[in-house]
This record gives C-alpha cells, structure tokens and sequence, in this order.
C-alpha cells in the first residue's frame, strides 16, 4: 500500500472532525442500546460518506490499541494465552463463574466481551450508513460509488465475522435504522455468512488495489473473502482467491531484511538485524518496501490528535518489578528487580529495554514452548534477541549494591530455583513467562518525559500475506489435498529459516493451528478463528487430529474449539489457582459468548437469542433462517 503525505492530512482531519462530531471524547464510541440503534446523522454527500468509512476504520484500531486491549480477551479464550492478572478476583479467569450475561464484560480490569457485540454494530452502523445513503449523493461518480460501497461491505463483513464466531446467531442489519426500534430478532449465522460473502465478492470487484492511508484496499477485501469461502465451504473459491493475492497482486512475503533497523537498547539486549525483527518494526509495516503487508491499522506519533498506544509493553510482559507475592527475589532472597530505575552510569534499564509489563495477558506452555519444534526458528530465537525466556533478564534493582553485604547477584540472570531447588518466585503466572519481543517492543518517544514506557504509537497488521498463505493451507486441508497444505505451511517456516518442514502425512489442522499461533500471535483474533474452523469441521463432518466429529447444532457441548483449548492451555485443564484464589476454568459453551442482556432486555418487541449455557436461553425462539426474512424483519 503506497502511503502519501496528502492522504495522511486528509484522513487525520477527517478523523478529528467526526471525532469532535461526537462531543470530542472517548465516549462517541459507545454505541446506543440496540434497541435505539441509528446513526446519528444522515449523510447525503460525498464528504459525509467518506467520514462514515473512516470512523469505520479508526474504530476497528481499538480492538488492537489501549490498556487491555480487546484483543487480549479474544485471545484468552484460547489454547494461546490467559489473564495474568492474579491480584483482583476482576480478570477473566475463572470463566465458568464471572462470563455471564449480566457480568461487568466491558471493563479494562475484567474483559471486553460487551465491546466486540457493541463496538461490532457500532461498526456496522457506520457501514450501513454509507450503504443506505450512497444512492442520496447527486452526482456521485458511479467508479467511486461501487468503491465506497465495497469498503462499507468490508467493514461489515468484518464485523459480522467476528460477530458470528464469537456470538452466534444475531440480528442481521443491512439498512441504516432511522427511528428507534425494539423488535430485533436474531439471524442463522449461516445465512450472515452467505449475505457478507456475496458482498465481499462484490468488495473485491469494486475497490481498489491501492487504498487510502490506513484504509481499505482490494488486497483486504480478498483476504476477507478468503475466510468467507473458507466459512461457507467454498474452498475451491478460497484456494482461487488466495491464488490470485499470492501470485498477482503484488504481494511477496518479506525473506531478507528491509527498511529501518532498530535496535534500541543495544548494551542490554542487543539485536542481531533479521526479517523477523525488521517485518515487525512499527516503522517498517505501512511502508512501500513491505510487499508483505496488505491491510495496517496506523497510528503515528507525528498524528498527535490521532495516535493510540499499542500497550503492548505493558499487557503482555511480566511483572517482573511487583512486589509481595509478585516479588522477584535472588538465591540471597533480595528484591532482585526494579522498572522504576533510569538507565544512568551503565545501570540496567529494565524498563526501556522491555517495558513496564502488568501481564494482562500472558501465554500458555502451548505458545510459549510446545508449538516451537525447530531451534533454527528466527521467532522463537533468543541469539538474535528476537525472544525473551525469563532467564535471558538479569538482575538490576540497584539497592542489591548498595547493601551492607551487596549482593553478587546484581547483573547475573535470573533464577527460578536456588541451588536447594527452592522456588523463588510465589506468583509465577504473573511474573515468569517468556514473550515474543520482536512483535510486542513498541517504541515510544514520550516514555522517558511520560515515565511509561507501555508501548507507544506505532502501526499494526490486520492482514499479512504470511496469512493468506495459512488460509491456503486451510482450504487445501478442508479438500483432502495435504501435500499442497504441507507446502503452504512451509512457505512460512522457511521464511523463519526453519529447518524442519511438515511431510503430507503429518498435516493436520492442528499443524495449521500451530503455525498460525507462532506467526500471528497478537494479531489475529484467535478466538474467532478456532470457532470459524470449527464451524467448517461441523459443517463437514471431517474428522480432527483428536479423531472427533461435530454437528452445528451441539457446537456449545462439544467442538474443535473447546478440545483444542482444554487439551493445550494448561491453565484450564490443570484448573491452577492464583495466588488471590481464583481458579482458571473454561467450559465447551465459552465457544460463544454471552449476549448483553441489558439489549436483550431493550428489545420489548422482539427476540434476540441467547447461548446455550447462560442464563436467557430457554427462552429463544427460532431465528430466521433466510435473507428475505431477515431483511424483511428490519422494517
């Protein structure tokens, strides 16, 4: 994606102004109760419409920025990661108990279950008005109509994507609602599915290869069309489109090093120059070099009425400078760390080198251990710098030299155990795991006048070519073909300059889900895509690498998602217990999540469902289950 000064100013101007449209703060994203649900203003001009699709795109950049982000909560529940939150009994932990449909689940210190239903027809709103209103405009060029068009069917479709894995059945807007309405009823995912794949066909037909700065392009609209296929069972259609965007669009994945080369804190962790690290670097992702990269969401520190922070510093290290039972100490059993000591006269900065980490989330023995079967592997590579065990810190609370007796431990790598085998950490679900520090280091300028240092600005991926080559691979599995599926995968490892590559015989879904856990963590929505696979193992009653079999219907008794998840994420299976009390658990239901039932409550007039598991589901009533109906149903 070709990136021009103009259309930086543009779209940050038009940012700002339906921002301060809102009231100027963070509340405009706050969509109305569904049973009040309309936009706020009609737009009937060109400008007015491009304002509509850029709020659908600065919107979706929160599912990825902040504190806490919601992205942390799609990723909990997985095989991939948990809260590590162990001080509150607040953090979604012990799910059976705290996931229900009155629960506080749109919260930084609980979970963002309530944002992607929310934020999800916040979304759609935004889209729908430029599909309800684009024939309003006079003397719209009809080449730009189509375009807008596509771009409003792409928010939509994303939205509904994640609305459908993560939810279920749901009510299916397709117009811009201009009154408040109360009589909403839900919609069969399988006939959301095939609406947005049609109108992703059409995305695809009508929006251009190049996009605006951080928007839609046609390379996105095929990635999503892609998943679409996958999720109605066109894998012929899927393995087409990711054809097409792999060998003539222009795209290439990254193999040598590139653009700029960071390497920040070079005397305490020390960067030998690699694609890995490069493809990641917030500088590296939107620019024309990266033929990798298909779709970015943008967030620079030069766009200072625009820019988020990424967090990722802080959600998703150790706690590694806590104190009482969060307390790193030495074999001498000494306070061992410090984030609050500046690097001055070669003391060790912690917390510029690393971040200042809270581990709201924290992964598993899965995707920080299991899944890394290849030593050669350049994203599980701690020599040159790209990952971090624990071991890898040193001591560096600058009190250990200043003791009566100093300690000589100051400056060494840490230690789990003393030589007696004695554990020295209480609370290592939140202070002792490893981390992906080539994609979570997130530089920021103001961390040293802010005294943050949580991540700064900085672009991010939502779609990679690197994905679209696992897409393949899936497809080609769904067909039978698993040699084909085999190679695709290995496209990625040797990328990694993996040396073990996957036979036929060893493919599986799992080796799929595997690869795409070791490339796209913190980015995908790991969630929503284990639920759309299992999805396709119901609708095709294939069997999975755990010799099981599913049907739709039963999805919330038993499904890939769920056996995939208790099988790899110890935290669940083992049912271990923080140091506050809780205990971690998960059940086959969590595969959907609650609805808000204070919407559920809103819509006097009508039924929107709720999941097998929580409390409101004896009540459901059949949803519609085709597209006239639905449609109809809206007026």
């Amino acid at each position: 994606m070709k990136i021009k000064s103009y259309q930086i100013l543009r779209i940050s101007l038009i940012t700002i102004a339906l921002h301060c449209s809102y009231g100027c703060k963070r509340d405009f994203l706050k969509p109305d109760p569904l049973s009040v649900y309309e936009p706020g203003v009609t737009f009937t001009t060109k400008e007015g419409l491009q304002a509509a699709i850029t709020a659908c795109n600065r919107n979706l950049t929160h599912v990825w920025y902040g504190e806490n982000a919601p992205i942390l909560t799609d990723m909990l529940f997985s095989e991939e990661a948990v809260s590590g939150i162990t001080d509150k009994s607040g953090p979604a932990q012990d799910l059976n108990a705290v996931i229900t449909p009155t629960s506080n689940n749109d919260d930084i210190n609980t979970n963002h279950i309530n944002y992607f239903w929310h934020e999800g027809y916040n979304g759609i709103k935004y889209a729908n008005t430029v599909i309800s209103n684009v024939d309003r405009v006079p003397g719209l060029d009809p080449t730009l109509k189509d375009q807008m068009l596509g771009m409003a069917y792409f928010h939509r479709a994303f939205r509904y994507l994640w609305l459908v894995f993560d939810f279920g059945d749901v009510p299916f807007l397709t117009q811009a609602v201009s009154s408040p309405k109360v009589n909403y009823k839900s919609t069969k995912a399988s006939v959301i599915l095939q609406k947005i794949t049609s109108d992703m066909e059409f995305a695809v037909e009508h929006v251009p290869a190049v996009g605006d700065f951080g928007g839609v392009n046609k390379g996105a609209c095929q990635q999503l069309l892609i998943k679409c296929y996958l999720a109605t069972g066109q894998f012929d259609k899927a393995i087409a489109t990711a054809d097409n965007l792999i060998n003539s669009s222009g795209y290439s994945l990254m193999t040598n090093s590139f653009g700029t080369f960071v390497n920040p804190m070079p005397n305490i962790h020390n960067i030998t120059r690699n694609v890995i690290w490069d493809l990641h670097r917030s500088q590296n992702k939107s620019i024309s070099a990266n033929k990798e990269s298909i779709m970015t969401l943008v967030s620079r520190e030069e766009l200072a009425n625009s820019r988020q922070d990424m967090y990722t510093m802080r959600n998703a290290t150790p706690y590694y400078s806590g104190t009482g039972t969060q307390l790193i100490i030495t074999p001498n059993g000494n306070a061992g760390m410090s984030s609050s000591y500046k690097a001055t006269n070669g003391k060790i900065d912690i917390r510029k080198t690393y971040g200042r980490g809270i581990a709201h989330s924290r992964g598993t023995w899965y995707s920080n251990h299991a899944i890394w079967d290849d030593t050669d592997d350049l994203r599980h590579s701690r020599a040159t710098g790209n990952w971090m065990n624990m071991e890898d810190l040193v001591y560096n609370n600058p009190t250990l030299q200043t003791l009566k007796n100093p300690d000589p431990y100051y400056g060494k790598n840490l230690q789990l155990y003393n030589d007696a085998g004695k554990l020295l950490i209480a609370d290592t679900v939140r202070t002792w795991f490893d981390w992906p520090h080539y994609k979570l280091f997130v530089e920021s300028p103001r961390s040293e006048t802010q005294d943050n240092y949580n991540g700064g600005a900085g672009d991010w991926y939502v779609y990679r070519l690197a994905e679209t080559y696992l897409l393949r691979a899936e497809a080609h599995f769904w067909k039978g073909e698993l040699a084909l599926a085999a190679a695709d995968v290995n496209t990625i490892r040797s990328r990694a300059k993996c040396t073990k590559m996957y036979t036929a015989g060893e493919m599986t879904m799992g080796k799929i889900m595997d690869e795409r856990c070791r490339e796209l963590y913190y980015e995908e929505l790991r969630h929503m895509e284990l639920s759309r696979v299992s999805y396709i193992f119901a609708t095709t009653h294939k069997s999975d690498e755990f010799g099981k079999t599913y049907t739709v219907e039963n999805l919330s008794k038993d499904s890939y998602w769920y056996n995939r998840v208790i099988t790899y994420n110890d935290f669940y299976r083992k049912r271990v217990k923080t140091t506050y009390g809780t205990t971690f658990s998960i059940s086959p239901y969590h595969i959907l999540w609650p609805v808000p039932q204070g919407d559920i409550d809103a819509n006097s007039g009508g039924r929107v469902n709720q999941n097998f598991g929580y409390s409101g589901y004896e009540k459901n009533v059949a949803p519609y289950d085709n597209l006239e109906d639905a449609i109809a149903g809206e007026k």
